[in-house]
This record gives structure tokens, C-alpha cells and sequence, in this order.
């Protein structure tokens, strides 16, 4: 009998006995998803600005966000707010990419590991394997390669909207408060820059599914001194900023 852990035997069927389209709903999504992790407040002041309409809704007991159409003169794109942690996100990204999704720029934020300001912005082509989530979509590994034509074409645009970025290695955990200082330490040392909860299951899912990802991230807090832990502003600045600058990037991919 196989001792090793679960998570450890990745099962290559496309099909799972409940498929993320078994409603087979009528919806058809456009191919361009901006992915936001950002709150409901700052997702509705950024479609009082814009022509959209609501093409359909992930209903679940908790969760019910709207999948937008926003209409930039004539070239439409998907919106729709992302939840928190790995499993949820990447539940949604699934469904939404088995109804027509086929380009997905995630914005949100992450924790700084090193000595970064606040809502400095960073592109991942690299994330760390510290949650499950991933491990359902790709044999098991410590990272995930997130470097692609897709993510070139990214940092292409971002570049051309003269704005700074840098790329980095990012950390990806399903324990929020178990950020201990030796994990901290740990992935550090691999190189991480920044920890959040969602990219690596994400991506995972994006490459299983085989469609384009990347993720832009804003630092909120600090932990790069573990011994003076910086909520600061939890990047508030960076929320309205993503959805602009996320916008205005996959229209130009």
C-alpha cells in the first residue's frame, strides 16, 4: 500500500466525475479575463466608469461574484472579483476557463519579504508550492515556471505604459497566520520576494487547462524584519490602481 501523502499522487484525467461546466450554463465568456483581488467597493467604482453589463454570476454559499463584459470602445474583456486563498480562486478560474476564458491577468496583492515600499508593483515568473492546490493540477515540485509568451507580452505592455516592475519569485501559502519565521527564513533563502495565498494553484490550473497566465502583484504589509512585523496601509493605494493598470495591460496583449 502506498504510504505517501495524498496530495503526492497527481492524477492526469482531464475529466473529474464533477466538472467545472457539468451545468453546462449558457454562458459564453470573452477570451481576456482580468482577475481581481481586490474589494467589491473598489470593483464598483471602477464599472461606474465604464460601459459593462453582467454576462453571468459563480453562484456558491458564501461567494456569488458577477462575471462582467466592460466595454473598452468596442474591445471587451472579463471581470470578475477573485476570492481569497487557492482553493477558491482557482475553483473559479477553473469554471470561468471552461466557459471561454483563455487569457487570465490576475491583480492583487502580497506580503514583502524583502525590503520593498508599499504597493510596489511586481510581476511573478516563479511561484513557490506551499499550498495544495497545485498539486491537483501538476505533478508534485516546489515551483511553478510561470515564464511564457503570454507573461512576455505582459511586461511588454506594462513597459510600454512606462511603469516599474520587477520580476520576482513568489510564495504561495495556505496559512495565513502560519507565516512562521522559519518559513519566512526558508523561502527567502529560495528567493521569494513576496507571499500571497493564490498564484501558484492558479497558475497550475491555467497550464493543466492550457491557457495563458500571469499575475500582477502590489506589496501591502512587511515581514521582511521578522521581528517588526509592518501591517502598514495593506497597499489600499494599489486597489483602484490594479484594475486600472490590469485593464489597460490586456488590452494591449
Amino acid at each position: 500500500m502506498n504510504e505517501e501523502p495524498f496530495i503526492l499522487d497527481f492524477d492526469e484525467n482531464k475529466h473529474a466525475v464533477l466538472d467545472p461546466n457539468h451545468d453546462d450554463f449558457p454562458f459564453k465568456f470573452h477570451s481576456k479575463l482580468l482577475y481581481a483581488f481586490v474589494p467589491k467597493t473598489n470593483i464598483d467604482a471602477f464599472l461606474d466608469n465604464h460601459l459593462h453589463k453582467v454576462l453571468g454570476v459563480f453562484d456558491t454559499i458564501s461567494f456569488q461574484p458577477a462575471v462582467y463584459e466592460v466595454d473598452f470602445n468596442g474591445e471587451k474583456i472579463n471581470l470578475c472579483q477573485a476570492p481569497l486563498g487557492a482553493p477558491a480562486a482557482t475553483q473559479l478560474l477553473d469554471w470561468l476557463i471552461s466557459y471561454g476564458v483563455k487569457q487570465v491577468l490576475a491583480v492583487g496583492n502580497a506580503g514583502a519579504l524583502q525590503d520593498l515600499p508599499e504597493n510596489e508593483m511586481l510581476i511573478p515568473n516563479k511561484a513557490i508550492r506551499d499550498e495544495g492546490t497545485s498539486f491537483h493540477y501538476m505533478k508534485p515540485g516546489q515551483f511553478v515556471d510561470l515564464r511564457s509568451e503570454f507573461l512576455n507580452k505582459i511586461e511588454q505592455a506594462v513597459t510600454e505604459l512606462n511603469l516599474k516592475y520587477d520580476e520576482i519569485t513568489t510564495w504561495t501559502t495556505d496559512g495565513f497566520f502560519r507565516e512562521t519565521p522559519k518559513k519566512v527564513a526558508q523561502f527567502k533563502q529560495l528567493g521569494a520576494s513576496t507571499v500571497e495565498m493564490e498564484c501558484a494553484g492558479m497558475a497550475a490550473c491555467a497550464q493543466f487547462r492550457k491557457v495563458d497566465f500571469a499575475q500582477i502583484l502590489f506589496t501591502v504589509d512587511s515581514l521582511a524584519k521578522m521581528e517588526e512585523y509592518d501591517e502598514r496601509n495593506w497597499g489600499e493605494e494599489s486597489h483602484s490602481a490594479g484594475l486600472d493598470i490590469g485593464s489597460k495591460v490586456l488590452l494591449r496583449v
